[in-house]
């Protein structure tokens, strides 16, 4: 018995197909449903980092010019270096009362100060410098690094271009293993993937002598797709 010759729908598919469920979105004839995926893994060319100014004194006043200080010596740091002193976000100065707590007996230690701080690199040779301008000026509290790609949409359409190839040859595959011939396409489903940055944890007592390996970023898509099954 030939297959264009039963009355039979065969569906033929790589994978689970949930989004095709619906019978409105498969053809009445023959066809064959793929889902085609592609992962490029991808060099970060960008780092932001992210810090802290703090400062723990008896008055806020003394904490808050702690915490400017810091700040201060930090933007001469970057200047000298020959960074970019302009792309350094700094957010507002908070201050709170630490207290040290022993057998349920409460003691103010003093006034804490903070500025929230961070600064996006897009040279990742400059990221052991300049964290060590950073702890130079008395910077201790490092906090996230967020490693990313300065342009994600161009890596994101090589990886649907490559999901979409992907799609047509396991369709082609699966047609002319069952002696088929594969038609037109009939239906598209797609939804966009996307790439998420790669945050590290920095070390303050590590910063003048290590150097941190970034792994690759991953920029993954898939597309689901129905051709049509010809004879």
């Amino acid at each position: 018995m030939r297959y264009f010759r039963t009355t039979i729908l065969l569906f033929i598919t790589t994978i689970s197909l949930s989004t095709f469920v619906n019978a409105a979105a498969l053809p009445d004839g023959p066809h064959v449903a793929v889902t085609g995926s592609a992962q490029i893994e991808v060099q970060p060319d960008q780092v932001n980092i992210q810090f802290q100014a703090t400062s723990l004194e008896k008055t806020a006043g003394s904490a808050k010019h702690n915490v400017d200080q810091q700040v201060s010596a930090l933007l001469t740091n970057l200047e000298k270096a020959g960074f970019d002193t302009n792309i350094l976000e700094r957010g507002k100065i908070n201050s709170r009362a630490q207290y040290q707590y022993i057998k349920d007996q409460r003691t103010l230690q003093g006034i804490v100060a903070t500025r929230d701080l961070s600064y996006l690199l897009t040279d990742l040779e400059q990221v052991n410098q300049f964290l060590e301008l950073v702890v130079a000026a008395n910077i201790e509290s490092i906090g996230q690094m967020n490693y990313g790609l300065q342009a994600p949409q161009e890596w994101q359409l090589k990886a649907r271009q490559l999901a979409i190839q992907d799609s047509k040859e396991k369709a082609a595959n699966l047609a002319s293993a069952y002696q088929a011939k594969l038609g037109k396409i009939y239906a598209i489903n797609y939804q966009h993937s996307y790439t998420q940055p790669l945050m590290m944890r920095a070390k303050s007592d590590q910063m003048a002598e290590s150097s941190y390996q970034v792994n690759k970023i991953k920029v993954s898509d898939q597309v689901e797709a129905v051709f049509i099954l010809e004879d």
